[in-house]
């Protein structure tokens, strides 16, 4: 078995849950195929790869007889791969670990273009070893995380659906036009943001994850924030707008007149998450997005380019934002398994965005896991 070149692959989720039943099946063929899977890619160097965002994935799955199996599987893998956190946790790392080893490349170390932050991070990017060394048995530490991967089930389907609104279609209004509006009365902004919520809550219904049953509670939420960030703006003095800008982080030179608000939204939410991620660098520094532009960091772009896609989708899913912290592992596995929809957008990349395609390795996807030993080239 040559272990000098390991080979890095990453299966779906959902295909990793198929070989898992199949392990375990009372069906002499499904365990047979799937444990000769295993086998297959073992004899050849291939070690399947995690991230934190898979292991949630498996283990959210509603039977608890099924995760337990999960489980068992998964400490009976020969080989396994798995992103080595930016802290050394020995556990699987995410996607803020991967920002955070591309931010340290450049930061404190010596890249500057999108090859080499990639070739700089990936020799450091993977921990190796058996099932057994990651998913120890550990009832009750694994109880704990099965709770978080439902908590955070929740969270993902809320932030998805709520990311495909645009209450008021202000998101696609320049700057320029939007100070240019009229201040409205204070006594009328309340029945506005009834009418704020009543349009968030329409659009929840209709774009967002079918399994999100809390529109209304989002939509109303969503509006009394906006409401009282206007109120708290005016109490404090001085121009409302300047100081909406200062409270999501962005330098005022980065914006323009020409910029959307959707625009102008999407850098305040970089500026924060560079904020969170340059204060936890060894050594520690403190970032704005004026040091670090948002095209700097290639799996950020990345994120970015299928958020925008899948944000112009009829019907979003919470599932969306685990395949968008998934699908920058194209920078950095040998070959990488996506669902139908994933391969769609990041064929869509792969045309439209030249550049940052040139650094995609492998990705495909498949109905059934006995071919992928074909797929990456191993068989």
């Amino acid at each position: 078995m040559d272990l000098v070149k390991p080979k890095i692959v990453m299966l779906d989720s959902s295909t990793l849950g198929r070989i898992s039943s199949d392990y375990w099946s009372s069906d002499n063929s499904l365990r047979e195929k799937s444990r000769a899977f295993v086998s297959q890619l073992r004899d050849q160097g291939c070690y399947i790869a995690f991230t934190l965002t898979h292991v949630m994935e498996l283990l959210r799955h509603g039977n608890r007889t099924i995760v337990q199996d999960r489980l068992r599987f998964l400490r009976s893998l020969p080989l396994i791969a798995w992103i080595r956190p930016y802290d050394r946790n020995w556990f699987p790392g995410c996607a803020l670990d991967l920002l955070r080893y591309e931010l340290h490349a450049v930061v404190h170390g010596s890249a500057k273009e999108w090859r080499e932050i990639v070739d700089e991070v990936r020799p450091t990017l993977w921990e190796t070893g058996m099932g057994s060394e990651l998913f120890g048995e550990n009832d009750e530490f694994w109880s704990v995380i099965e709770q978080e991967a439902h908590r955070q089930h929740e969270m993902e389907m809320y932030v998805a659906s709520v990311a495909r609104t645009d209450p008021g279609r202000a998101m696609n209004i320049r700057l320029a036009d939007a100070l240019r509006l009229p201040i409205r009365p204070k006594e009328d902004r309340e029945a506005y943001m009834r009418r704020f919520a009543e349009d968030m809550q329409k659009q929840l219904d209709q774009h967002g994850d079918k399994r999100f049953d809390q529109s209304h509670e989002a939509a109303m939420d969503f509006a009394d924030g906006a409401l009282n960030n206007v109120t708290d703006f005016e109490a404090n003095g001085g121009d409302s707008v300047l100081a909406l800008l200062n409270n999501i982080g962005v330098p005022l030179d980065l914006i323009s007149p020409e910029m959307t608000i959707g625009e102008i939204g999407l850098l305040g939410v970089y500026a924060k998450q560079l904020t969170i991620l340059s204060k936890k660098l060894r050594p520690p520094v403190i970032l704005t997005a004026k040091d670090i532009p948002p095209d700097t960091l290639p799996s950020k772009v990345l994120e970015a380019n299928l958020a925008s896609i899948q944000r112009r989708a009829s019907r979003v899913s919470g599932s969306d934002l685990g395949d968008g912290h998934i699908a920058p592992m194209v920078f950095y596995a040998d070959a990488i398994e996506v669902d139908k929809r994933t391969f769609e957008y990041l064929e869509q990349v792969q045309r439209n965005q030249s550049r940052l395609s040139s650094l995609f390795g492998s990705f495909f996807r498949s109905s059934d896991y006995a071919v992928i030993p074909g797929k990456i080239g191993v068989a």
